[in-house]
Order: C-alpha cells, then sequence, then structure tokens
C-alpha cells in the first residue's frame, strides 16, 4: 500500500528535476512532427480550423438550419467546446505512443523514461495554448469581448494539462507492452468524441444518461470552456461536480502511476 501511494511522487520528482530537458524535448517534438512540411507548424493550427468549419458547416448549415444555441450563435459554442477536444484527441492517441515512437531513449542510452509522456503531451499543449488564444480572437471579433471569467482560463489549461499527462502514464506503457491497445486507443479516441457534448447539447439528454454522460471526466473541460468563453459560471460554483472531477484525477494518478511504475522495467526488453 505504501509503494502504491509513492509511486506518483517517484515519477512527479523525476519530471520536476528534468524540467529544463522536457521543455527543451517537447519544442524538438513539435518540430519533429511537422519537420519536411511547407507550411511547418501551421498545419497544427490548420487541420483544427478545418474541422470547425465543416462540423459548423455540416451541422448548424446542413442540419440545423442556423439556429442558435440559447442566445449564443451555433459557431462559437461550437469553438468553445471544440478547442479543448482537439487536444485531448490528440493527447490521446499521440501521448499514448510516446515511449514506443522514442524506443531510442529507452534502449540506447540512460533517460528518465518518466519525462517521455510528459514531454510529448507538453508539445501538444503549446498548440492548445494557441487555438484557445485564436478563439478568444474570434469571440472579440464576434462581439463578445473578454471578460473576467476568462482568467478561469489559466485553471482550466493548467487542470487540462495535468489530466492529459496523467493519463499518459498509463496509455504509453500499455502501447508498449500492447501494440492491441494503440488500436484500440485510436478506436476509443472516435467513440469518445460522439459521446461526450462537443457538437451536441447536453440539454437534450434527460434522466439517468444525462449524468451517465457527465460522469466522463472529460466533458468537465467541454463544460468549463464554454462557461468561461460564454460567461456563464465559475468553476468553483458547481462544488460537487469539480469535486467528482478531481476525485477521479486521484485515482488515474494512483493506478496510472503504478502501471506506469510496474511496467517501466520491461520496457527496454519489449522494444
Amino acid at each position: 500500500m505504501l509503494e502504491f501511494i509513492k509511486n506518483p511522487f517517484s515519477i512527479i520528482k523525476e519530471n520536476l528535476m528534468e524540467s529544463g530537458r522536457t521543455i527543451e524535448m517537447s519544442i524538438k517534438d513539435l518540430q519533429k512532427k511537422y519537420s519536411g512540411a511547407a507550411f511547418g507548424l501551421l498545419w497544427s493550427l490548420f487541420k483544427p480550423m478545418l474541422f470547425i468549419f465543416v462540423y459548423w458547416f455540416a451541422i448548424d448549415i446542413g442540419i440545423r438550419g442556423g439556429s442558435p444555441i440559447g442566445n449564443h450563435p451555433f459557431i462559437l459554442w461550437l469553438i468553445s467546446g471544440i478547442v479543448p477536444w482537439f487536444f485531448i484527441s490528440e493527447a490521446l492517441t499521440y501521448g499514448g505512443t510516446a515511449i514506443r515512437q522514442n524506443k531510442h531513449l529507452v534502449t540506447k542510452m540512460v533517460y528518465p523514461v518518466a519525462t517521455i509522456p510528459t514531454f510529448r503531451v507538453l508539445s501538444l499543449f503549446y498548440v492548445h495554448l494557441t487555438m484557445t488564444v485564436i478563439a478568444m480572437v474570434i469571440f472579440a471579433v464576434s462581439g463578445y469581448y473578454p471578460t473576467i471569467y476568462y482568467f478561469q482560463l489559466i485553471y482550466y489549461n493548467a487542470a487540462l494539462f495535468m489530466f492529459m499527462m496523467v493519463l499518459s502514464w498509463t496509455t504509453s506503457a500499455l502501447v508498449v507492452i500492447s501494440r492491441d491497445f494503440e488500436h484500440f486507443l485510436k478506436s476509443i479516441t472516435q467513440m469518445i468524441f460522439w459521446l461526450t457534448p462537443i457538437i451536441w447539447n447536453l440539454s437534450n439528454v434527460k434522466g439517468p444518461i444525462k449524468y451517465i454522460v457527465m460522469a466522463n471526466p472529460i466533458y468537465y473541460f467541454i463544460k468549463g470552456y464554454r462557461d468561461t468563453f460564454l460567461g456563464r459560471e465559475w468553476f468553483y460554483e458547481n462544488l460537487t461536480y469539480t469535486g467528482y472531477f478531481w476525485a477521479v484525477m486521484l485515482i488515474l494518478i494512483l493506478v496510472g502511476a503504478f502501471i506506469f511504475n510496474k511496467l517501466k522495467n520491461e520496457f527496454s526488453d519489449i522494444l
């Protein structure tokens, strides 16, 4: 039991001690991902912007006929919820393959293995922060000027980065052990997208199903970003839901650290 509790501290300590190297590796990883492309890092922004346009046109124009969500245009409602999703989906798949795709760091040198998922997720986080700024500009141009609620973006961004980093402890370790889990991860990402109220409104769901949907911790961020951009609610106003999220986070920290530390000695042999 004591070892179970110590596991997270060992991973966090390793990441803190190697923070400088982690930041350096995250920048290199982002550059490597788009190396050889004429537009380089601009592709990391072009892809989500293209997806936003397609979803807006297909759903708002094609299906909904341009009707708003409450008092807000659908396009702004969509942007506020889908911006965190782009980071989540990329971090699920790209973070999950962190160790396998950087196996040279495990097999050919002495490297702090616990920092590999971190620099992978951090490289994606830079793009997410840029997308968040772009969303703020779009809202301002549309007449939705920054409000005091924007300050809670600091909280949601920090919580989102922590959540995906902790989740990558589990996913990156399991992908090393099983390639089947990598394919499962890619498949379930699409399922999570459609089952999470990102392009559809939770108010359309009633009864127990609504609470089942809300039990998905990813929805915590979708709701949080929408509450921030549309100026509806502070994160501490719903203490029950916030407390639930951090309880899930604590479980993920303990379980993820246990799995990672249990399997990391096998990484070099398997890779």
